[in-house]
C-alpha cells in the first residue's frame, strides 16, 4: 500500500520531541486507501474462493484462538 505520490515533506509534521506524524490530509488519504485494500476481494487459494483481507484477518484470528485453546499448532496464511 502506498500513499500514491505522497512522498514529500508537506505530508508530515514533526513534534518538538522528534516524533513525526502524517498531517490530517495525508492521514485521511492513507486510511481511505487502507480501507479500500481491506475490502478488495482476492483469490484465497486455500479455499479456492474470493475473500477480502478483513474477512481473512478475522478468520485467521479465529484459527489462532482455536489453536491456542486446543494447544495445537497454528498454520498462518502466507502471502506470496
Amino acid at each position: 500500500m502506498s500513499l500514491r505520490g505522497s512522498k514529500n515533506e508537506t505530508d508530515f509534521h514533526k513534534e518538538n520531541n522528534g516524533a513525526v506524524f502524517l498531517n490530517k490530509v495525508a492521514l485521511k488519504r492513507f486510511v481511505t486507501l487502507y480501507e479500500e485494500r481491506m475490502e478488495k476481494p482476492f483469490s484465497y487459494r486455500d479455499e479456492g474462493t474470493y475473500t477480502s483481507y478483513r474477512k481473512l484477518f478475522r478468520k485467521q484470528t479465529e484459527k489462532l484462538e482455536q489453536a491456542v485453546l486446543s494447544r495445537e499448532e497454528y498454520q498462518p496464511f502466507l502471502v506470496r
